[in-house]
């Protein structure tokens, strides 16, 4: 039977004094090419140095990879939070899965994505949002959390203040109304597939470059003028089908 990584670590530290383990066990996990990281293999190395233990290596060489860090933890319940107005201790993660994403275009939730690899190491993480399960994709680093655009653009949420503002300039400057007499009478959370959706394209390419922002409907007299913004409302655009006055 072969051995197990654990045993084969197991095996070359029973051999060596207890002053040489922490430089054998480091040196063995970094040239096996064991999935992990330098500072990674250095915690291992070190726990079996100064504990003298073995019976917790091949536990912790395994763990390292499969525990989702309390740092991104944090960060899809503040995300979730965020967008459904719900407090962080109300949300609840159910399963985290531990993901080598074949490429972007994949770790972005792309329906139609090519077959290039270029590998994403992260996470795939589904939240319990009241009655519906979310699920995000992250990266190893947690510098990218992506919540599925399926879910975002069904869940109902407040506009910031900032985004209804900008809007309601630009209706009353093209309309010539004053802001007191117009309104946004409906606001929805959207992630669109690509900046030509964003712009209301009519014939738009299956490209996957994801934008994240708001349709928003906004009462104009008898009219109903609608807008795309982004997030950060530095893009906003009008529904070329909107007649001004």
């Amino acid at each position: 039977m072969s051995q197990s990584f654990g045993e084969k670590v197991l095996h070359h530290v029973s051999q060596v004094p207890k002053g040489a383990v922490l430089t054998l066990v480091l040196t063995t996990l970094l040239s096996w090419g064991l999935n992990t990281d330098r500072s990674t293999a250095f915690a291992i190395a070190q726990q079996v140095s100064h504990d003298g233990s073995t019976t917790q290596l091949a536990q912790n060489s395994n763990i390292q990879s499969n525990v989702l860090p309390k740092r991104i933890i944090n960060a899809v319940l503040r995300d979730a939070s965020k967008r459904s107005n719900i407090p962080v201790r109300d949300l609840q993660i159910t399963q985290a899965t531990s993901k080598t994403f074949s490429n972007p275009c994949v770790f972005k939730f792309g329906e139609v994505c090519t077959r290039e690899f270029k590998p994403v190491q992260g996470w795939e993480v589904n939240l319990q949002v009241k009655k519906d399960s979310w699920t995000y994709h992250v990266n190893k680093s947690g510098s990218q959390i992506i919540l599925d655009p399926k879910v975002s653009a069904s869940q109902p949420t407040a506009m910031p203040k900032a985004l209804e503002a900008i809007i309601l300039r630009d209706a009353s400057k093209r309309s010539q109304t004053p802001i007191a007499q117009l309104k946004i009478t409906q606001a929805t959370q959207k992630t669109f597939g690509n900046p030509c959706e964003f712009k209301f394209g009519e014939i738009c390419t299956k490209e996957f470059n994801p934008i994240k922002g708001w349709e928003a409907v906004v009462a104009v007299g008898s009219q109903s003028w609608t807008y795309h913004i982004n997030d950060s409302g530095s893009q906003l655009v009008l529904d070329p089908k909107a007649t001004s006055k």
